[in-house]
């Protein structure tokens, strides 16, 4: 045992104010690192979600608020037209039982009743061979009975 003085243990030994370190309070550390993730989150959702609010919906306008607020009201009648290309014709599936040719259609929505056709919404698919010039005819067609046109 040449060279080091003993070890004394002090197990219970009282410590000594002033030889602690000079910082007082609450280690801020942690705070810091929380508000960051939050500010980092919602940096990221406000990017994600910002380009939808600059979009324009055409909405309807509400006639009567009574009506509406009391729960009588009634969605808008949606017809669902399916064009398709059967032997070189465009047949049209959504207007009575079985597919009809496009011309037939045409005739029939240009020969509605003026206010039953006023509130109806059309929507238009049409497959991925069907000529661009038949759906344009369609929608044109009800387009002049005043039905609003939803291409999808």
């Amino acid at each position: 045992m040449i060279g080091h003085p003993p070890k004394r243990s002090r197990p219970l030994a009282r410590r000594n104010v002033l030889a602690c370190s000079s910082r007082f309070g609450p280690n801020m550390t942690p705070m810091v690192d929380v508000t960051l993730v939050i500010l980092i989150f919602f940096m990221a959702s406000a990017s994600i979600a910002g380009h939808e609010w600059f979009l324009r919906a055409h909405l309807p306008e509400v006639q009567d608020p009574d009506l509406v607020s009391s729960g009588f009201s009634l969605p808008t009648p949606m017809l669902s037209a399916e064009l398709f290309v059967r032997d070189g014709a465009v047949f049209v599936r959504g207007f009575g039982d079985e597919a009809r040719p496009i011309d037939t259609v045409i005739e029939q929505i240009r020969n509605m009743d003026a206010e039953v056709a006023d509130g109806l919404i059309l929507g238009i698919r049409a497959g991925d061979d069907v000529p661009y010039s038949a759906v344009v005819s369609l929608h044109d067609a009800a387009a002049s009975r005043e039905m609003q046109v939803a291409i999808r």
